[in-house]
């Protein structure tokens, strides 16, 4: 499960080259900013004018977010409202998107369930997470899972399988790797510095194939969840950052397949929110094609329209997802990161306090591509990979439920 952009070490301290001076004059021109506010749990303003506009011609919309940040999912929310997509596209396993959708509804569970299950859900732990995913069940919208299984999660997957089991059994087996999860993971959700050893990372592919044999007379589902951890335990970690990219776009392959014909592509309206190292267009961030560059290639082979929405927040607090204690994980998010999202620090230096700013990406990339503006390595990534910035002045950490 990957936090963000900004965490990720293979994105930090590259190609640290500025452009020069008459460079820099060139950017600042073409950086136009649209500001838009929001109040009283709304926006209004030019930028989101703009925003609504753009997404009215949209088929695959996709928010590459800065996770942790609290006002992101209400953003998507706002957007969701407009856009009308037939799924909400999430970092999170097909099977937790499965349970997802049943307790997102009972609100009056939450404090219960995660105190039993903390880490469900991953990022969905965390309060404006859950009430996005609430807004969209009440709203009809389905929500698909793309990630590898949750390795800081693995008691709610084996609980799911138990409950899935036909043959006494096999529930007891998964019953008892249930409480072998929960046993071993309890202790290390406060000690950040053991977060390398969930037990998730000690599963094996030969445990995993003693439980198939097992099962081979068990539910199609449940056989299916057993292969799914199978695909899973390279990625735990990102152990293999490839194939776990793979699998996410594997899995928007599968729930896309019903539209999918000899004689027609009929995509669905999808809004994608996920890390914003997975939604660009190219391969430029972390040297492998991403499922926002599947989703912008089946876009276009339905002769439909993507956009691709990076956001985040300039400066404030956000939830760095550990350890489990809100007191803790919620840490300072400052404009002057050393990571590659700092190199947008010419648009971040536009806003005012209190305001929300979209800035269109294209018509520098246009210029870019024509060798009439140099920028860095890094601006030119993100440039690269998505049409529009959207930034706000004040993040908020996102808060885990209790």
């Amino acid at each position: 499960m990957s936090l963000c952009a900004r965490n990720n070490p293979s994105l930090e301290n590259r190609y640290r080259i500025t452009a020069g001076p008459s460079d820099s004059l060139k950017l600042d021109s073409l950086i136009k900013k649209q500001a838009f506010k929001f109040e009283k749990g709304n926006f209004e303003g030019q930028g989101w004018d703009f925003l609504q506009k753009e997404i009215a011609t949209t088929q695959f919309l996709m928010i590459g977010e800065e996770h942790g940040e609290a006002e992101i999912p209400v953003f998507t929310t706002r957007i969701a409202e407009i856009f009308k997509p037939t799924a909400l596209v999430t970092e999170i396993d097909p099977f937790s998107a499965m349970r997802l959708k049943k307790i997102s509804v009972h609100p009056e569970q939450y404090s219960a369930h995660f105190k039993q299950n903390p880490y469900d859900f991953a990022f969905y732990c965390w309060e404006p997470e859950m009430e996005l995913a609430r807004q969209m069940q009440l709203k009809n919208i389905d929500i698909w899972g793309l990630n590898e299984l949750n390795t800081m999660g693995l008691g709610s997957f084996f609980d799911m399988l138990a409950n899935e089991a036909k043959s006494p059994a096999n529930k007891k087996k998964a019953l008892q790797k249930k409480e072998e999860c929960f046993k071993w993971d309890l202790p290390i959700y406060q000690d950040v510095n053991r977060y390398g050893d969930f037990r998730g990372y000690h599963i094996t592919t030969a445990t995993v194939d003693s439980l198939l044999v097992d099962f081979q007379k068990e539910s199609k589902l449940s056989k299916q969840m057993l292969n799914y951890l199978k695909l899973s335990i390279p990625a735990f970690g990102n152990r293999s950052y490839r194939l776990r990219t793979n699998l996410m776009k594997k899995n928007l392959m599968n729930y896309l397949a019903p539209y999918i014909t000899s004689d027609e592509i009929k995509v669905p309206k999808l809004l994608f929110k996920l890390g914003a190292n997975h939604l660009p267009r190219t391969d430029d961030l972390k040297g492998v094609f991403e499922v926002g560059n599947l989703a912008n290639n089946l876009a276009a082979s339905a002769n439909k329209k993507p956009l691709h929405i990076l956001i985040y927040g300039k400066q404030g607090t956000m939830n760095v997802m550990a350890p489990l204690d809100n007191k803790l994980t919620i840490q300072p998010n400052n404009d002057d990161r050393s990571d590659t999202l700092g190199m947008l620090s010419p648009f971040t230096a536009k806003l005012k306090d209190k305001e929300w700013a979209t800035f269109d990406l294209r018509p520098i990339r246009n210029v870019v591509f024509m060798g009439k503006l140099k920028i860095s390595e890094p601006m030119k990534e993100w440039i690269k990979g998505y049409d529009l910035l959207v930034v706000f002045s004040e993040s908020t950490g996102s808060r885990f439920i209790e």
